[in-house]
């Protein structure tokens, strides 16, 4: 006997509210208090070794990874507790991670999708008992993370302290903003990539401001030197093209924007620029 619903259309709108619920529960969840962590399986780790969690409908959201309690000698010392005094947080699964996991060390881990650099935090004494839970607890990002983003060898605690986890989650917004089953389709998200035309694009602005560094003033003398100007977007949306949002810049300048663009320093370019290229008055 074939099964009829009389009102399926009924069924399927208490189906969607169930899945929106759950949604809206699990986002809340990583916006406040964070998820609790057993293994690092129970994260989605894409080929960058970036951290996401995947949502009950299916979607991705990037996470980060924390350990959320701390031991402390008792309630008096917490006055005294500073963000280096605490573990660091992570973007991605970096060296520490994977040493943490692998050795079995019993940590409390939590994954939220915070983007303000505050996480929720227990603090206990020795024996285990709650002293004080705090709610927004600011901490350090892992200079390990911080390696790998940066593209560098060496980060400083300028740098560490110069990290912007919003600004990081607004220009890595087209790592998430896709769902699981266009990845397992082997298909690409639209994202916050360069125009297909960008190179005619930047050739285009850099000519109409005669290839001139809009921030030191330096200019090539050659064809060849022309390589060391670059075309800058100045709100980090790279399908802004608008002259407005364009800045003409010399390797050095465009690599001392932002703690984003120190990247570049790690590039043959720029070791090339400053060991070869002199600023001359024009």
């Amino acid at each position: 006997m074939d099964l009829i619903f009389s009102n399926f259309k009924s069924f399927l709108n208490a189906v969607e509210s169930i899945t929106l619920e759950k949604l809206a529960k699990a986002k809340r969840l990583l916006e406040v208090e964070g998820k609790n962590i057993e293994n690092i399986s129970d994260i989605f780790i894409n080929n960058n070794n970036e951290l996401f969690e995947i949502l009950p409908d299916g979607s991705l959201v990037r996470v980060n990874l924390y350990i959320a309690i701390k031991d402390v000698p008792n309630i008096y010392t917490l006055k005294y507790i500073q963000s280096k005094d605490l573990y660091r947080y992570h973007i991605y699964r970096c060296t520490a991670i994977t040493n943490m996991f692998n050795s079995g060390r019993k940590h409390r881990y939590k994954i939220n999708s915070r983007d303000d650099g505050t996480f929720y935090y227990t603090f206990i004494d020795k024996s285990g008992k709650i002293l004080k839970t705090v709610e927004n607890q600011k901490l350090n990002i892992c200079k390990y993370c911080l390696k790998k983003f940066l593209s560098l060898n060496y980060v400083s605690d300028s740098d560490v302290s110069n990290f912007n986890l919003k600004y990081f989650h607004k220009q890595n917004r087209s790592f998430f903003d896709f769902d699981t089953s266009s990845m397992e389709k082997g298909e690409y998200a639209k994202a916050n990539i360069y125009s297909r035309k960008w190179t005619e694009i930047s050739n285009q602005i850099k000519s109409k401001r005669d290839y001139t560094c809009e921030e030191c003033g330096w200019r090539p003398q050659n064809s060849y030197e022309k390589r060391f100007i670059h075309t800058h977007h100045q709100n980090g949306d790279k399908t802004n093209n608008n002259d407005d949002n364009l800045k003409v810049l010399c390797i050095k300048c465009h690599s001392n924007m932002d703690i984003y663009h120190k990247r570049i320093k790690s590039t043959s370019n720029y070791k090339e620029f400053l060991s070869k290229i002199t600023y001359e008055d024009n």
